[in-house]
């Protein structure tokens, strides 16, 4: 059974797992973001998608070796999260 989640929910699962995959906490993640602890609960939450925040976030999670891409087409969304390979993590 296909989840019904709304776009502001499923990004901020998708922000939420990336962060996982990356292992850290939400405070450690706010850290490297320069944000509050409280705007990645609210990300997570699908309460919060500001596009300075959402670019925080991405690139605070790239310093850690994961990678979030997202793809429209065809009116599908599609999200990939990804580690860096080792090729990557030397530049």
């Amino acid at each position: 059974m296909p989840l019904n989640l709304s776009n502001s929910a499923a990004l901020g699962r998708t922000y939420a797992a990336a962060r996982m995959m990356a292992g850290i906490d939400q405070a450690s993640l706010a850290e490297r973001a320069g944000i509050s602890a409280g705007t990645v609960s609210n990300v997570e939450r699908g309460r919060d998608s500001k596009a300075d925040t959402l670019r925080a976030i991405r690139r605070a999670l790239s310093q850690e070796g994961v990678l979030i891409a997202f793809s429209r087409n065809n009116g599908l969304a599609s999200v990939s999260i990804a580690f860096a390979s080792d090729d990557e993590e030397d530049d």
